[in-house]
C-alpha cells in the first residue's frame, strides 16, 4: 500500500536501493555498495551522530515535523531541529521537537546530533519534566564542532544590548528605562511525541 506520508522521491530512492543490491549482491559487491552510501562522516568527533529514524513511525514523525517547520517557522533557509529525549514518569520514551533558527544551543550543547534528509537535529537529554540535563564536557569544543556541522542553518544572536526609549508612564509620570520587548506566546512550533511499548505513539502539544 502507497503511503502518500513517504512520497514520490522517497520510493523512487527505495527502489534505486533494491534494484541495486538486486543486481550487486550475486556478485559479492552489495557490502561496499552499502559502505559507499554511508555518507560523508562528521567533521569533528567531539558530537557523537546518532540514527533517530530507526524505524517507520519515527521516520514519518521527522518528516511531518520538519514540513510543517519550512516556511513557517524556519525562514530565509534557515534552520535547525532541537530534540529532547527522555523518559516520563511511566517509564515511556519521549521527544519534544522544536524549531529553531538561532544559536541558542550554545548556553548547553549537546553531545549528540543527527543528520536527517540533508537537516540537523541536535539531541540533548533531558529530564522527566522536559528540563535540559547540564552539558556533559567542554562547551568550548562541543560548540566548535558544532558550528562546523550546522554551518550557516543558524543565525548568530546579536549582542544584548539597552534600548532607548522617552516614554513615560502614564499617571506615574515614571521614566520607562528600556524600549519595549516582544515576546512570542504558544508552543512555538514543538510537539511532544510519547512511545508506547507496542510500537504505537502519541502525539501532544506541550504546555
Amino acid at each position: 500500500m502507497f503511503d502518500e506520508h513517504i512520497g514520490t522521491y522517497t520510493i523512487v530512492s527505495y527502489m534505486k536501493y533494491f534494484i541495486a543490491w538486486y543486481y550487486l549482491l550475486p556478485l559479492g559487491l552489495a557490502p561496499h555498495f552499502a559502505q559507499a552510501q554511508a555518507g560523508y562522516p562528521p567533521p569533528c568527533d567531539q558530537i557523537k551522530q546518532v540514527k533517530l529514524d530507526t524505524d517507520q513511525n519515527k521516520r514519518l514523525i521527522l518528516i511531518n515535523f520538519m514540513r510543517n517547520c519550512v516556511g513557517k517557522y524556519w525562514l530565509n533557509d534557515k534552520g535547525i531541529v532541537l530534540l529532547r529525549e527522555y523518559q516520563n514518569e511511566q517509564g515511556k520514551l519521549c521527544w519534544l521537537l522544536l524549531p529553531s533558527i538561532d544559536d541558542s544551543y550554545k548556553d548547553n550543547p549537546p553531545n549528540r546530533f543527527a543528520s536527517f534528509e540533508g537537516d540537523i537535529i541536535l539531541v540533548f537529554d533531558a529530564d522527566s519534566n522536559r528540563n535540559v540535563k547540564p552539558t556533559i564536557g567542554d562547551k568550548t569544543l562541543l560548540n566548535q564542532c558544532l558550528e562546523q556541522i550546522i554551518g550557516d542553518r543558524v543565525y548568530t544572536r546579536p549582542v544584548i544590548k539597552g534600548r532607548w526609549t522617552d516614554m513615560v508612564l502614564p499617571f506615574t509620570d515614571r521614566k520607562m528605562k528600556e524600549g519595549a520587548h516582544r515576546h512570542a506566546l504558544g508552543n512555538g512550533g514543538s510537539l511532544l511525541i510519547i512511545f508506547n511499548s507496542d510500537g504505537s505513539y502519541e502525539k501532544l502539544l506541550p504546555v
